[in-house]
């Protein structure tokens, strides 16, 4: 048996990963923990934390050896947007054979597909199998702060114009609702929140996974919606992610002064122009989730 644990990052694909770095650090007042050109995975990235979030932005190798990496096949279909969640697990081995049993294809480092659990370091899952690219390792697989006995996040509620005391949800989008209780609910052993339907006929599902993740499954009604359209244009796949907020207008203030345009989705959550944050589809909220147990 297996733990999903705290959430390891969130993957940002780029093309520009100097510009993305600057936009980052402009915005969030970022914790940047790791740079770096990994050879074997032909990509270089960083890791930077904001809140409780590790975000990931990752730039391709250009070199032509790296041409046809599953990396330089995303940017070239995708361009830059989110491209996978993370999460720290306890067993890594134990995970991956739960994998094989339910025909979940998974690949290592170097996108070599994992047969054997007992090789597993970290396992990447196959998107059309998890209804979204999921990461799994074991902690230690990077020098994360945030699992160090002194960390604390209280910059960021406290001290931020952005006042985010936590993430508030990922959404990734699903055909429908059934695929995505098979992986966050039975394989991940997630906790269902609460489901929706929208007047638009939109579907969601909340399901607690891990330490402090909480996860949106969308099936969407239509076409209308930035959801749908993402959806009809790309099937499934990691959406946005949500940072709850404790001064919503005090946020939206601080973004329009870094010339960020907003879009809002409702009364109480507005996300920024993907234009203006390199394809990631960001949002801030004061609206709580039902049945979140999160302080």
């Amino acid at each position: 048996m297996y733990t999903v644990g705290k959430l390891f990052h969130l993957a940002h694909l780029v093309e520009d990963l100097d510009a993305v770095d600057r936009w980052y650090d402009d915005i969030f007042g970022c914790n940047r923990y790791y740079r770096r050109f990994e050879k074997a995975a032909q990509r270089e990235a960083s890791l930077l934390i904001i809140s409780d979030m590790c975000m990931e932005p990752i730039r391709p190798s250009s070199e032509p050896v790296a041409e046809g990496s599953v990396l330089n096949r995303f940017k070239a279909r995708y361009g830059n947007r989110l491209h996978s969640i993370a999460w720290y697990v306890d067993d890594i081995t134990a995970l991956s054979t739960e994998f094989l049993q339910r025909n979940i294809r998974q690949v290592g480092l170097r996108g070599e597909q994992i047969t054997d659990p007992a090789k597993a370091v970290a396992v990447w899952t196959h998107p059309r199998d998890t209804h979204a690219l999921l990461e799994f390792c074991q902690p230690g697989f990077a020098a994360d702060p945030r699992l160090e006995p002194s960390w604390s996040s209280r910059f960021w509620a406290e001290e931020h114009p952005l006042h985010i005391p936590r993430t508030s949800h990922l959404t990734v989008l699903v055909d429908d609702l059934d695929g995505a209780r098979t992986v966050y609910g039975d394989t991940l052993h997630g906790r269902l929140l609460h489901e929706r339907t929208d007047a638009d006929g939109s579907k969601r599902a909340f399901w607690a996974v891990g330490e402090e993740t909480v996860i949106e499954a969308v099936a969407p009604g239509g076409a209308d919606t930035a959801e749908g359209r993402d959806h009809a244009a790309n099937g499934e796949g990691v959406h946005a992610i949500v940072f709850a907020t404790t001064d919503l207008d005090g946020a939206v203030a601080f973004l329009h002064s870094k010339g960020q345009r907003l879009e809002p989705a409702g009364a109480d959550t507005v996300f920024v122009h993907p234009e203006d944050s390199f394809g990631l589809r960001v949002g801030f909220t004061r609206a709580a989730i039902a049945g979140d147990r999160r302080a």
